[in-house]
């Protein structure tokens, strides 16, 4: 299946570990003779090789410690919570609603790939080419959603909210925006200055394609260009950023 991500849903690596934030773990070389919880153990999941990768630069092997499988939502949030694991590998998103329900925690970043996009919307490339002008303009209104949301997250929790046609409640919208306040450094518009919101470096995401390679999620290494672009990112941010700001702005809190 080729595909091709032509815009970011993230501005940074989307692989973590985390950690309590009570916990005497400082440091990636900290996890020496430590057990880190990730969904499942496969040599090609993603919180698996990244973790490898991750720890490998702190100078650990894959014998200085050990992954333990701790399943997904609630049930990996307990055993992260209980002590069962010293710390958790996952998506940094999956970590959002943990740390917005109260649990604080310490993030580690990979050393290499910290502020890597590895996740993005994708289409064929015959879907890039003959609904171009569509894909340009779904492009355009997640990056004035990505800037809206940087700007003013109780705005947007609450029309995320609406828009699911569910009543809620103040307690919900509460919440969401905990979570999206949360997640503000590695949304998209993470810098909301930026006029290249949304844009996959194919140069940043070739070292990390090499370590699927690696990995053995993939057999050879291929182009980044084959894989990502940038035709839509000028379109994207063609617009008036301020326009965007004042509406932000201008609704309720």
């Amino acid at each position: 299946i080729r595909l091709k991500m032509f815009l970011s849903r993230a501005s940074r690596f989307g692989y973590v570990i985390a950690v309590p934030e009570a916990s005497p773990i400082k440091t990636l070389a900290d996890f020496r003779g430590k057990s880190i919880g990730v969904h499942l153990i496969s040599a090609a999941a993603s919180g698996v090789f990244t973790t490898q990768s991750a720890l490998a630069a702190a100078g650990l092997s894959p014998n200085d410690y050990t992954f333990t499988p701790i399943g997904y939502e609630d049930v990996a949030a307990s055993a992260l919570a209980s002590g069962k694991v010293a710390g958790a590998a996952f998506p940094f998103y999956e970590l959002i609603p943990i740390m917005a329900g109260g649990m604080k925690l310490r993030i580690f970043r990979h050393p290499a790939f910290a502020d890597v996009t590895n996740a993005g919307f994708v289409a064929a490339p015959s879907v890039l080419d003959g609904k171009r002008d569509a894909v340009k303009r779904f492009s355009r209104a997640i990056v004035k959603a990505s800037l809206f949301i940087r700007l003013n997250p109780r705005a947007s929790a609450r029309l995320f909210l609406t828009a699911q046609g569910k009543p809620f409640s103040e307690a919900d919208v509460q919440r969401r925006t905990a979570e999206l306040t949360a997640w503000q450094d590695d949304l998209p518009a993470a810098d909301p200055n930026s006029r290249r919101i949304g844009a996959v470096s194919a140069s940043a995401l070739q070292p990390y394609i090499q370590q699927l390679v690696d990995a053995g999620v993939v057999s050879k290494p291929i182009p980044a260009t084959e894989v990502v672009t940038e035709d839509f990112i000028t379109f994207a941010n063609d617009f008036s950023h301020k326009a965007v700001e004042k509406r932000a702005r201008s609704m309720r809190k």
